[in-house]
C-alpha cells in the first residue's frame, strides 16, 4: 500500500515502480512553496461582512455539491470536456467569517451531493465543502501536502450575510488553475473503493491522502516517526497522523501543466488504495523500492502485482493507465497496460514479474460473480469476495508459503477450495512458471540455527536489465523458522577477495512477517553480526548488495550463519 504505489517513470519503458523506504512510489525529484492554509480552507472573494454581534439568527442552509472529473481516455486526460459530478457523502461546514477554524454546523451531502445545514449566528458565515467522506473507522479525507500543518482540501464559497436569512447554496470544485476539483476527484475514487469491499471489509479503518498542486518532491510533510516524507506517489502505514496514507503527486512547480499528476488518475489511486487494503488485511512483505519492469524477487514482484488486479478489478476497468498533463498543458498517456491481454510489459518471468503477477490474478477472478469480464477463456472465475477472502487469510497464514508471494495466494485459493492445483498451474504456465513452484516451499530458502554456514554469492548490478534494490541478483533471502522463543545470532562474512566497501558491501536485515525490522546491522565492515531474541514464528533475513554505483559494483562472497 506507502511508505506507498505505483512508479510510473518515463524510461525506456514506463512501469509501476516504486520509492521511499515503506512502500514503492512515483520518485518525485522537485518541490513547490508552502501554501497558507487560509487559501485552502478560507471564503473566497466576492462577500462583506457586516458588523458582529446582536441577536442570533436562526438558519438553514441548502444546497449541491459538485465537481469537475477529467475522463482519462486513450490519449490522456479529456482536458477539454470536464465531467461535472456529484461530491457524495462530502463534509460541508458552515463557518464563522472571521475565523476559519469556528466551524458553526456540519453536515455531509446526500447520495446526490445535496446538503441542509441548520444553525444559528451572531455572526456572518461562509460555507465550504471538505475532501472529506466517511466517519470513524471509514473515513477518508484528501489533505493538502504543502501547508504547514496539512489541512484537509476544502471548496468554500464567499462569506454571506446572516442578515439575509436561510438561503441556497452551491458549491462546485473546478478543474482550472487552482484544481480545486483534484482533492474531490480523488476522494471520490478511495470513497468508491471502500464502498466495493464493505461487505468483506466493514471497518478498514481511517484512510489519508496528501495531494496538492506542484508538490512533487515536497518536503513540507513529516511521517509519524517524525521522518520527512519526500512527496511522491506512494502508501505507506506511517502517516503524518498516524493513519495509513496514500501520497499523490501533483505536478512539478518547474512545469506544472505538463508533468505528472495523478489526482484524476484511478488506475493509480486504485493500485494505492488496494496496497492500503494489502497492508492491514493482508500480508505484505516486499522491502520497497524504485522498480522499471526488471526481475524482482518474488516477494515484491508479488507485492506490487496483485494489488494492480485487485484495484483495477474494484474499478471494473482492464486497462491501467497513467496520465501525465493538467488543463492549460499538454496530457498524454504515459504507460498504459491491458491487464486481460497483450504485450507483458517488463523483464523476468513468472514469479518474478510484477506484470505476470497482475495478470495471472485478473484471470483468476475475470468471469466471476462481481468479477471483470473474461476475454481469454482461462480455467479460473474466483467470486471477488471470495478472492478478497482468501487474500486477508494470509495475514495469518502459517506454513507452506507463509511468506508473502503469488505461490502464497495461490496455495491459499487451492486450501479454501476455491481453485484447482491443476488450474493454478495453467494459469502460472502461461507466464513461463509452474504451480507447485520448482522445489514447492523453498523461497526464501530455510536458515536452520545451529546448522553450518550457507555460501552465497550477490552481484547487484549484473546481468542485462538489473534491478540492483528489489533484483534477485542484489538479494539473498531466507527464513529462519521457530518453534519457540530463543536468540538467535545472525553472522554474515563477507569472503571477497580484496573487500572493499564501495564495491562489496553488504547490508544484513532480519524482518518479521508484520514488515517490521527486528535487527539490523549496516555499514562499511565486511563482517556483520545481529543478535537478538525471537519469539516463536517465522522471520526473514535478507543480506542485500549495497554497492557505491554502478561502476563500483562487483561480486560479492559471503557466508551466512544462525546460532
Amino acid at each position: 500500500m506507502i511508505s506507498r504505489l505505483a512508479c510510473l517513470s518515463l524510461v525506456a519503458l514506463f512501469v509501476l515502480c516504486g520509492c521511499q523506504s515503506d512502500r514503492k512510489g512515483k520518485c518525485g525529484t522537485t518541490g513547490g512553496e508552502p501554501i497558507p492554509e487560509s487559501r485552502v480552507i478560507g471564503p473566497v472573494l466576492g462577500g462583506l461582512a457586516d458588523a458582529d454581534g446582536g441577536a442570533p439568527v436562526n438558519l438553514t442552509v441548502s444546497g449541491h455539491i459538485s465537481f469537475d472529473r477529467l475522463s482519462v481516455t486513450a490519449g490522456g486526460l479529456d482536458l477539454l470536456n470536464p465531467v461535472n459530478q456529484n461530491a457524495v457523502d462530502v463534509l460541508v461546514e458552515a463557518v464563522a467569517w472571521n475565523d476559519i477554524h469556528n466551524v458553526l454546523a456540519t453536515a455531509n451531502t446526500d447520495a446526490i451531493g445535496d446538503y441542509t445545514l441548520n444553525f444559528s449566528t451572531t455572526v456572518d458565515y461562509f460555507i465550504r465543502a471538505r475532501a472529506q467522506s466517511g466517519t470513524g473507522m471509514n473515513l477518508d479525507r484528501v489533505y493538502h501536502s504543502q501547508t504547514v500543518p496539512a489541512v484537509v482540501h476544502a471548496a468554500p464559497g464567499q462569506i454571506l450575510n446572516r442578515a439575509s436569512g436561510s438561503q441556497t447554496v452551491n458549491l462546485h470544485a473546478a478543474a482550472d488553475a487552482g484544481n480545486r476539483a483534484g482533492a474531490f476527484a480523488a476522494l471520490d475514487t478511495v470513497r468508491r473503493l471502500r464502498a466495493s469491499v464493505a461487505g468483506i471489509f466493514p471497518n478498514l479503518g481511517p484512510l489519508d491522502l496528501f495531494w496538492g498542486m506542484g508538490n512533487s518532491g515536497t518536503q513540507f510533510l513529516q511521517n509519524g516517526s517524525g521522518q520527512t516524507i519526500t512527496l511522491a506517489t506512494n502508501t505507506g502505514l506511517d502517516g503524518p497522523n498516524g493513519n495509513p496514507s496514500i501520497y499523490l503527486l501533483g505536478g512539478t512547480t518547474a512545469d506544472l501543466l505538463n508533468s505528472d499528476h495523478d489526482e484524476f488518475d484511478e488506475s493509480v489511486i486504485a493500485h494505492e488504495w488496494a496496497s492500503f487494503l494489502q497492508l492491514t488485511q493482508s500480508r505484505d512483505n516486499n522491502f520497497g523500492g524504485v522498480h522499471f519492469g526488471e526481475e524482482l524477487i518474488p516477494n515484491a514482484a508479488y507485492s506490487e502485482g496483485v494489488v494492480t488486479a485487485i484495484g483495477m478489478a474494484l474499478l471494473d476497468e482492464r486497462i491501467y493507465r497513467d496520465t501525465i498533463g493538467y488543463v492549460g498543458g499538454t496530457s498524454s498517456v504515459a504507460f498504459e497496460f491491458d491487464l486481460e491481454s497483450g504485450t507483458l510489459p517488463g523483464t523476468g518471468v513468472g514469479y518474478g514479474n510484477e506484470f505476470a503477477i497482475t495478470r495471472a490474478t485478473w484471470d483468476l477472478i475475470d468471469g466471476s460473480t462481481g468479477g471483470p469480464a473474461d476475454g481469454d477463456a482461462d480455467p479460473s472465475a474466483i467470486a471477488m469476495t471470495d478472492l478478497l477472502s482468501s487474500f486477508a487469510g494470509l495475514k495469518t497464514r502459517t506454513s507452506p508459503y507463509e511468506v508473502a508471494w503469488m505461490a502464497s495466494l495461490l496455495q491459499q485459493l487451492v486450501d479454501d477450495t476455491l481453485l484447482s492445483v491443476g488450474d493454478a498451474n495453467t494459469i502460472m504456465a502461461a507466464h513461463g512458471a509452474q504451480f507447485p513452484p520448482v522445489g514447492g516451499d523453498s523461497f526464501p530458502t530455510v536458515l536452520t540455527v545451529g546448522a553450518p554456514a550457507t555460501t552465497a554469492s550477490l552481484d547487484a548490478w549484473s546481468g542485462a536489465n538489473p534491478n540492483a534494490i528489489l533484483g534477485p541478483q542484489a538479494n539473498g533471502l531466507w527464513r529462519i523458522e521457530l518453534a519457540s522463543s530463543q536468540s538467535v545470532t545472525i553472522d554474515v562474512t563477507n569472503t571477497t577477495t580484496g573487500y572493499a566497501a564501495s564495491a562489496h558491501r553488504l547490508e544484513l536485515t532480519v524482518h518479521d512477517l508484520s514488515r517490521n525490522i527486528v535487527a539490523q546491522d549496516t555499514g562499511d565492515a565486511a563482517t556483520k553480526s545481529v543478535s537478538v531474541n525471537l519469539a516463536a514464528g517465522t522471520y526473514i533475513v535478507r543480506v542485500q548488495h549495497r554497492p557505491d554505483s554502478q561502476t563500483s559494483s562487483a561480486s560479492t562472497d559471503f557466508t551466512v550463519q544462525a546460532q
